[in-house]
């Protein structure tokens, strides 16, 4: 059990309840949350390259190519990887998000929507 102590003291360790240790992982994957950020070719083939992809898909009309990495970066939150067109993007986010979602989230992010 990794607890996160503020005082010298372990007596408070010894006494941390289940629900405090919860809250505690809870917390630090929503630390481990990032917003999406531009990358370029190369960081998307790399890690496209260093295992087998988790939830990897594509549109119907391959405008747009999601994937993420089967390897957890804390709790459930996980290296999520698009590409639209030539351009190319990386977040971090839980990886129960589905194609759509993660779509969205870049579009939001860069004001991708069409008009």
């Amino acid at each position: 059990m990794y607890l996160h102590l503020t005082e010298s003291s372990t007596l408070l360790g010894m006494h941390a309840t289940a629900e405090a240790e919860r809250a505690y992982w809870l917390h630090r994957q929503e630390q481990a949350v990032t917003k999406p950020a531009e990358i370029d070719v190369h960081a998307f083939h790399d890690a496209l390259g260093l295992m087998y992809p988790l939830n990897w898909s594509t549109s119907e009309n391959g405008e747009w190519e999601t994937f993420m990495m089967a390897e957890m970066t804390c709790g459930e939150v996980t290296e999520i990887y698009a590409r639209t067109g030539a351009r190319y993007f990386r977040l971090r986010d839980v990886c129960h998000l589905n194609h759509e979602q993660i779509k969205t989230r870049i579009k939001e992010a860069f004001g991708l929507f069409r008009k």
